[in-house]
């Protein structure tokens, strides 16, 4: 049995849905797991594993019409650093210390990262965030400063872990020996779900939206049904339903649905992926990240990507959406399986293997 602290970034629900799936696979395996977590993942967590959770004060993005703030951002974080310094030391000295890890493992969380490099604990990062950072990727010129701001962030959010565990949706060529790339995971209660097309278009609506502006350009396809989740509220307006925040219901939109107009975010692409639903993508300005993943998508035949909801993009979203699901051999399909296989041949070349066997 191993002891493993589990560390997992704040912001958004994909990565806290991650470590949900690969934790309990740790635990089921007879391991100690110990979740630290910021923010949303925090409540996520503790929904599930209680007491097994832990606070640590992560870093957060700052918005500004709906798009992320870099220099807000900045400001935001460096205001809240005395704090989440002393917060963090008490932790590392109170809990780390005593609960002696083995290996840590972080999703996109920097502080356990360093801490691990620091006192020469092994640990391992598995995101998507580092596909920037360790794969050769094809980037347009137009988007340097963004692309370097991002690069830039993710090689100094830690150094030195013993592998990088990518997990993306397509092939790319690595350029470091640490990294390893594994195709994307699901949490359970979407592998569960069956998918079928009542002919509704789900529309998650992200940060900054304004309901009258998306419904000006929805209203204009009035032969279509219009599933509307983020901004939490029941209502009926025209073509348009607009629904209350539900996991439960949101999900069997999504199985269900023609189509999906969304952020780029990676864990609702992923699901969108093994339900194969065609994608119209509208990456958060500010998020490079988001700009690939919308890139390739439609490079692949996974959908469409615009930099903003407009007449024009739908109407090109809608005249596709039928297509056949593509075959291209560069996609790597969501595949739990696939993930754990890769993830145990990376834990099995550690100085002390670790085991995920059930």
């Amino acid at each position: 049995m191993a002891r493993i602290i589990y560390a997992v970034a704040g912001e958004g629900f994909g990565h806290s849905s991650r470590a949900h799936l690969i934790g309990q696979r740790f635990l089921d395996a007879g391991h100690e797991i110990m979740f630290v977590a910021s923010q949303k993942a925090l409540l996520y967590l503790r929904q599930y594993f209680g007491p097994r959770v832990q606070e640590i004060s992560g870093l957060s993005f700052a918005y500004r019409d709906g798009n992320v703030d870099s220099v807000g951002t900045v400001a935001k974080n460096v205001a809240a650093f005395p704090r989440a310094s002393r917060h963090n030391r008490a932790l590392f000295e109170q809990v780390y210390k005593p609960f002696r890890p083995d290996l840590v493992m972080t999703d996109f969380e920097p502080f356990s990262g360093w801490w691990a490099w620091r006192h020469r604990v092994p640990y391992l990062s598995i995101d998507n965030e580092h596909l920037l950072a360790v794969c050769k990727l094809e980037h347009r010129f137009r988007d340097i400063v963004p692309r370097l701001t991002a690069t830039t962030v993710i090689k100094s959010y830690y150094v030195g872990a013993a592998s990088y565990v990518v997990i993306n949706f397509f092939k790319a060529p690595l350029r470091s020996n640490s990294a390893v790339l594994v195709p994307p995971v699901v949490r359970p209660h979407v592998t569960a779900l069956a998918a079928s097309n009542a002919g509704h278009i789900l529309v998650y609506s992200t940060t900054g939206t304004r309901q009258d502006a998306l419904c000006h350009v929805l209203h204009r396809f009035s032969d279509r049904r219009f599933h509307v989740y983020g901004f939490d509220e029941y209502a009926r307006v025209k073509n348009c339903t607009f629904k209350e925040r539900s996991t439960e219901g949101f999900l069997a939109d999504l199985a269900s649905a023609s189509g999906v107009v969304a952020s780029a975010g990676f864990s609702l692409m992923s699901e969108c992926m093994h339900l194969r639903k065609k994608m119209l993508l509208l990456p958060l300005a500010g998020q490079y990240e988001q700009i690939i993943n919308a890139r390739y998508a439609e490079r692949l035949g996974l959908g469409i990507w615009s930099k903003r909801l407009n007449e024009a993009a739908l109407s090109r979203f809608l005249e596709g959406i039928d297509e056949p699901v593509p075959h291209d051999q560069r996609i790597l399909w969501p595949d739990n399986e696939a993930f754990f296989a890769g993830l145990q041949d990376v834990l099995s070349r550690l100085e002390n293997p670790v085991s995920i066997a059930i």
